[in-house]
């Protein structure tokens, strides 16, 4: 009886891992490794964070009845479409001989991305309140999410319409990787300016909502959406582009027709104005957060 332990039991074998995301890295873990790892560790549980976010936005925005996600796309295409047939049945000419279906395409979708971040922004972390009870989910995560859903949702319904007008008319895209900038400048820009909207709910939502609203509705001429600086005369065009987004449409055209019209645009005083709006968004979201009641 030496050496009897009744209250041993044999060694268990180790259950093997499901299938699944790997586990969140804990803080005290981060801590014990250097500063490279801990800051990979950090943006893999960042994307993590994010994707599971913009999972959660697409299942709760479109579900999963009849058309489901493909509404992510149909939805733009089938405003964007409308305004472009309209004016293509018409039968008006436009100057410089480019084709006004296309000319409207690459208005109004990039339009409905800046009309669809900025409305939707008041409202974004009310509705993922739930999501906030995680540690690892921030504000800042919620914002990113849904805007690189709206980002994602115009981007492929640019290229599926501007692939059916080619098909159809023989007008394809001169540079379709610069007009894609030129979306992503505009995203980045209205993400900024989202930012300051969040900030502002601090003061109530609802009352931010009733602002932002008409607003996207009256920046619609002066966006640069339906309009092309080379339009206008020399004096005209100094103050039309003191406008930002004026630029990133000018680019988005030039990405479609290339050389066959002027373009006016700067690169480097679209890039300043999209820092100077993050920028500012941060520090509003910063000093709004302990005032946001969700």
């Amino acid at each position: 009886m030496d050496g009897f332990q009744p209250n041993s039991s044999p060694p268990r074998p180790e259950a093997p891992r499901l299938p699944g995301p790997p586990p969140l890295v804990t803080p005290m873990a981060l801590r014990r490794r250097g500063p490279i790892a801990r800051f990979q560790a950090a943006l893999q549980l960042q994307a993590t964070v994010i994707g599971a976010i913009l999972m959660r936005e697409i299942h709760t925005r479109f579900g999963r009845h009849n058309l489901g996600y493909i509404w992510l796309f149909i939805e733009p295409m089938i405003l964007a479409g409308c305004i472009a047939g309209v004016h293509k049945l018409s039968g008006h000419s436009m100057a410089g001989g480019i084709d006004p279906l296309a000319f409207y395409v690459v208005g109004y979708t990039p339009y409905y991305l800046f009309r669809s971040i900025l409305n939707r922004a008041a409202g974004s972390l009310q509705a993922n309140a739930p999501l906030f009870f995680h540690r690892q989910v921030t504000y800042m995560d919620v914002i990113i999410a849904r805007n690189l859903l709206d980002l994602g949702a115009v981007l492929m319904a640019l290229l599926v319409m501007l692939s059916c007008i080619g098909a159809v008319t023989s007008v394809w895209p001169d540079d379709l990787v610069w007009m894609s900038v030129g979306v992503m400048f505009i995203a980045a820009f209205c993400h900024g300016i989202s930012l300051i909207i969040v900030a502002a709910t601090a003061w109530g939502h609802e009352n931010v909502e009733r602002v932002v609203h008409p607003f996207t509705y009256l920046m619609i001429p002066l966006t640069g959406a339906f309009i092309a600086v080379w339009w206008f005369p020399s004096e005209l065009q100094e103050i039309i582009l003191l406008n930002p987004t004026v630029h990133m449409f000018e680019i988005i055209r030039e990405g479609q027709f290339g050389a066959v019209v002027p373009h006016y645009y700067s690169v480097s005083y679209v890039v300043a104005s999209v820092a100077l709006v993050n920028v500012v968004g941060l520090v509003a979201l910063r000093a709004a957060s302990r005032h946001i009641e969700l």
